[in-house]
């Protein structure tokens, strides 16, 4: 069987491995951990840990709804000092002080709700993604850099302070059959997952597919093309991808809100109608309450088609 990993973070991720999941695919997932946003990143500052949001996200989405524990990972508190806190979050985070390190809090938690492939976390130590500007100043953090108030063009993207891989997500990096970027924040999720020390070098020889965005991402993606989103790739994987999945499928212009619709048209790739159904009751309800706003995901890859577009490239 074809051994696929996914790499990324956050809603997109999670969308690509329910749908390889479901169709029996060997998955693996390597997540992010530098998300400082939501109640994640409240966490990571109180306790000087990695984020364990985006982990939590592509957990909950591999794990057996049989389990009450797996159910609650997507559980946020709707009232009180814990309005839009995250159940999955809490229970991630405690696992991770107690267990001594967040790959084998991660492991831990799998098991306990019977998730149907391996989650690891790209490194077990915390680091910010940063941007240097073209104007010569920096931002440092995933939301700083997303709510800029003034959009100085970024030039380029590091860790601070740099962070190394673990040894379990080279290894199974370096048996990958395909890796998987994406889909998911181009800057600030998948390219911070190559600037991980031992990642780029890990993927060299692999062979790698990238998931077009549908949409781009205020104060991260604003104006890219399609040709712009697969530059920024090759510019920190050192090399172009050896495959594009794009969904082809123009979203409702109601749904856009500030974002545009990345036509995958005049770049190769492999194309197809890959969007999930939007409907205009979803934004009311993706809406979250709290003190720790993340932003809804409203436009999404829908999980089987994804899967089967990932599935045809990987027996290519």
């Amino acid at each position: 069987m074809t051994r696929i990993v996914t790499l990324g973070g956050g809603t997109g991720q999670a969308q690509a491995l329910r749908g390889l999941a479901r169709l029996g695919a060997e998955v693996t997932a390597v997540v992010g951990v530098t998300d400082n946003g939501g109640h994640s990143g409240h966490l990571r500052k109180e306790f000087g840990i990695p984020s364990v949001g985006d982990l939590r996200n592509c957990i909950a989405a591999l794990a057996d709804r049989r389990s009450a524990v797996g159910r609650a990972l997507d559980f946020r508190f709707a009232a009180g000092d814990l309005e839009g806190a995250s159940l999955g979050n809490l229970i991630l985070a405690g696992l991770t002080l107690s267990e001594g390190s967040i790959t084998r809090a991660a492991s831990a938690l799998a098991a306990q709700v019977g998730a149907r492939a391996r989650v690891l976390p790209v490194s077990n130590e915390p680091s910010q993604i940063a941007a240097a500007l073209e104007d010569g100043s920096s931002v440092r953090g995933e939301w700083e850099i997303i709510r800029r108030s003034s959009r100085i063009p970024i030039a380029g993207l590091f860790h601070d302070p740099p962070i190394a891989a673990t040894t379990e997500v080279l290894r199974a990096l370096r048996r990958a059959d395909l890796a998987v970027l994406g889909p998911g924040s181009l800057r600030t999720a998948i390219v911070s997952i190559l600037l991980v020390t031992g990642v780029r070098e890990a993927l060299r020889k692999r062979r790698v597919a990238y998931v077009l965005n549908i949409l781009t991402q205020a104060g991260q993606t604003d104006g890219f093309s399609a040709k712009d989103h697969v530059d920024e790739i090759a510019k920190y994987l050192g090399r172009a991808p050896d495959f594009v999945i794009a969904n082809a499928e123009r979203p409702p212009d109601w749904a856009l809100g500030e974002a545009e619709f990345v036509d995958p048209s005049g770049i190769e790739a492999r194309p197809g109608r890959l969007l999930e159904p939007v409907r205009r009751a979803d934004a009311a309800g993706r809406a979250r309450p709290s003190r720790y706003p993340a932003g809804p995901h409203l436009v999404r890859h829908d999980p089987a088609k994804l899967a089967r577009a990932i599935l045809a490239v990987a027996d290519q």
